[in-house]
This record gives structure tokens, C-alpha cells and sequence, in this order.
């Protein structure tokens, strides 16, 4: 069935969708080169903002993303605090229905939390604590950079606090690194983050802190699974300019399954893309995901509720299901 949806919906459709009247996104060029360690160039990212009572209709309301900033972050309670801002955030989008939207929030709310607890975790077992690592972290959900970074790509926490280890361990070369990483991620608060005192904090302190943290994972990740797909661990996955031209090129290259990871990414990201959309339904039918597909879909109308190109889309599967249902009903 959905081999014939590929051939039927093919990337020649999403061009055409695509290319009518419009071809660019909203979204602002990316800032490709690192800024300084503090922050303080970055820019607060933009969510669009369907309404606290449910109105969806205006794609040009915005929220800002509660894990930037507008201050310095260099305490844990204000930390824990945004991750809590975001959960309500995917709470929010949640209850509208809007799942993609929602596991942004989500994501971001779990790499925060997850973050500095595995940063507080590390800095036990540099003290001394546990037999090994994998001891002092038994009980933890995730205890690898790399899989809480795929929680939300667009997050800048794990790279900071991943450098932020090798920090307090003298290794500089590797600290900068991922500290410049983390400064050019939109997302990065506005006036930067200052954590380098988890170094000097008790390890009665540090056990209250891990412990605090792993309760609020388990409040999160009990009604949120985030789904990995084993990307590699890229900066350039945190922008969703680059994940929307590599879907487009995965759908060209026919890699639907790639093509449909990385523009599932691209919406969450921006969902105030009306391309971004479009390609991710496409992309979703193309990797036979059809559920998904059409999750995307009505999301996608949530935010452009007039889009005649998303109306394209929906009446051309239509076309499609009506074909298939008739073929089934004479053979």
C-alpha cells in the first residue's frame, strides 16, 4: 500500500507545494560562528504561540521559549525553574492536541533536568563517591551525553554541561569547545550560564541535588517517552534550517525513513514553517508512517489553519485513500 503512496505522492508534489508562492521559511538565518562563553549575544528563541484558550489561528503570536533567559542562570533553583516552565509548556500544547509542539517543550525540560543531574552525578564520582561510575549512577535514566542530547536537539545544556565537566577537570581545549558549542545554540540563555560551583558543593549537597533531579525526571519521562533514533550528536541537528534541507535531500536520495527523522525534528524546532510541514507529512507517508502523517497534518492546520497548500496535501490523500479503498473492495 504505502509503496504505491510513494510512488503517487512524489518529491515532485512537495517542490510544487513548496514552490508556489513561497520556497522560504520564516526563520532567521542561523548564527553559524561560536560566541563568547557568556551568552550574551544570543538570541531568545521564539515558539508559536497557539493561544492559552485554545485559538490556533494566528501562526504570528509568539512565546518565549522558557529556557532562555533573560537573566543570568547560575543557580540550580533558577535552572530547575525553567525546566518546570517548559514541562507546563508541553503540558499546555499537549492538552491542544499539538503533540510535536509539545515534545519540544518536553525534550527541552528533560535536557535541562537530566543535564545537571548527570553534571552532578560526574562530579561525585570525581570526589570519590562509588565503586564506579555505573554504581553511583545506577537508578539514573540516561548517563551519556550523547542520548540526553537526543532528548532535544535544539538544547544547549548538554554540550554546556558536558564541558563544564571537563572544565573542572583542567582540560580546557575540551571545555571550549563544547562551552561554544552550547553559546550558539539559540536557545542558550540570554546572559549565560555560570555553574562551575557544583565543583565546590558538599557531597551531602550533591546527593540532595541528584536525588531532587531524578524525582523530577520521573514526574516527566512518566508521561513523556522521548524517541531516539540514534542520530549522531550534531550541533547542526539544533537548527532547523539544516534538518529541513536534509530532508528535502533524503527525500530526493529516496532515504524516506532519513528524510522523515529529520523533518519530524525540523517542525518541532520551527513549527511556524508552513513548508516544514508539508514536507514532514510527506516525508512520514514516504517512511510509512501514515498515523504520523496525519498527526502532522492536523498540527500543521493548528497553525495555518487557511493553507491551501496543506489543504493540497490533505485532498491529494484523500484522492490516494479513496483509490486504495475502491482497489480493496474489488479484489
Amino acid at each position: 500500500m504505502f509503496l504505491r503512496l510513494k510512488r503517487i505522492v512524489p518529491l515532485l508534489l512537495v517542490l510544487s507545494l513548496l514552490f508556489t508562492g513561497c520556497g522560504k521559511t520564516d526563520s532567521p538565518e542561523p548564527d553559524a560562528s561560536p560566541k563568547e562563553q557568556n551568552g550574551s549575544d544570543s538570541g531568545i528563541s521564539e515558539k508559536t504561540d497557539p493561544g492559552t484558550s485554545g485559538d490556533v489561528s494566528d501562526p504570528g503570536t509568539t512565546v518565549t521559549d522558557p529556557a532562555s533567559s533573560a537573566g543570568p542562570v547560575s543557580d540550580t533553583k533558577t535552572l530547575i525553574g525553567l525546566a518546570d516552565a517548559c514541562k507546563t509548556e508541553g503540558d499546555r500544547f499537549t492538552n491542544l492536541l499539538m503533540d510535536e509542539t509539545a515534545a519540544y517543550f518536553y525534550g527541552m525540560s528533560g535536557t535541562v533536568l537530566s543535564s545537571l543531574r548527570l553534571a552532578a552525578e560526574r562530579i561525585l564520582w570525581l570526589k570519590g563517591e562509588g565503586e564506579n561510575f555505573a554504581s553511583l549512577a545506577e537508578g539514573s535514566r540516561y548517563t551519556d551525553w550523547d542520548t540526553i542530547a537526543e532528548i532535544c536537539y535544539a538544547s544547549p545544556y548538554p554540550y554546556y554541561f558536558e564541558g563544564l565537566l571537563y572544565d573542572v577537570q583542567g582540560e580546557m581545549e575540551k571545555a571550549s569547545e563544547l562551552y561554544s558549542y552550547s553559546a550558539i545554540m539559540t536557545n542558550f540563555p540570554e546572559e549565560g550560564l555560570d555553574f562551575y560551583f557544583l565543583k565546590d558543593m558538599t557531597i551531602d549537597d550533591l546527593y540532595k541535588l541528584r536525588d531532587e533531579l531524578r524525582q523530577k525526571e520521573e514526574d516527566l519521562y512518566s508521561q513523556y517517552t522521548p524517541v531516539m533514533y540514534g542520530l549522531e550528536r550534531s550541533v547542526y541537528n539544533g537548527i532547523s534550517e539544516y534538518l529541513f534541507a536534509d530532508a528535502m535531500e533524503k527525500l530526493e536520495q529516496e532515504k524516506y525513513r532519513d528524510a522523515f527523522i529529520a523533518a519530524r525534528y525540523a517542525v518541532r524546532q520551527n513549527p511556524k514553517s508552513e513548508e516544514y510541514w508539508i514536507v514532514a507529512v510527506i516525508a512520514a507517508l514516504s517512511a510509512d508512517e501514515p498515523y504520523l502523517a496525519i498527526a502532522f497534518l492536523d498540527e500543521g492546520f493548528k497553525y495555518f489553519p487557511e493553507s491551501e497548500k496543506l489543504t493540497v496535501l490533505l485532498n491529494s490523500i484523500k484522492d490516494i485513500d479513496a483509490e486504495i479503498a475502491k482497489e480493496v473492495n474489488e479484489e
